[in-house]
């Protein structure tokens, strides 16, 4: 008896333990793959093309909308380096931010233009990271042209 007590004991504790540590790692924020972040900016260019400009850059603001996912959200600009919609930091919309530069000395949003023009590509710098109180962190942005007046992009936090 007092054996079998103990044997159902430590298979309590043994799935009372798995459980808390499927929880916790459920409850985790999911780092994206560079697949997934360019996947994820295909499907808002997709998404802009079908519904228009305006209703785009609107879903785009949507913090419970599809374009809004963790880490991951869309920041549209348009090819002078205004910000027209922004997921993450929506007080940035309407601000011009042609002339920043990181703190390594990136000029962010010039290489992301560059980088839309010529079809796409990826960009390493720093960046205001929102799920982490707007610490500046590392980040590798992926970004793509809508068309010849706007661009989209999204990135991942490294």
């Amino acid at each position: 008896m007092k054996r079998t007590a103990v044997l159902l004991l430590a298979i309590i504790f043994l799935f009372a333990g798995s459980e808390s540590l499927w929880a916790r790692d459920k409850a985790a924020p999911h780092k994206p793959t560079k697949a997934e972040v360019v996947a994820f900016v295909k499907e808002a260019v997709a998404y802009a093309k079908e519904n228009g400009k305006q209703k785009a850059l609107k879903e785009f603001m949507n913090r419970k909308g599809p374009f809004v996912r963790g880490e991951l959200y869309i920041y549209a600009y348009d090819f002078n380096g205004t910000v027209i919609s922004h997921g993450g930091q929506p007080g940035l919309v309407g601000k011009n931010l042609i002339g920043m530069k990181d703190k390594n000395g990136v000029m962010v949003i010039q290489g992301l233009i560059k980088l839309a023009k010529s079809g796409g590509g990826w960009l390493r710098y720093l960046w205001p990271n929102p799920l982490h109180n707007n610490a500046v962190e590392p980040k590798l942005g992926y970004v793509e042209k809508v068309d010849d007046t706007w661009w989209l992009g999204s990135g991942m936090y490294e």
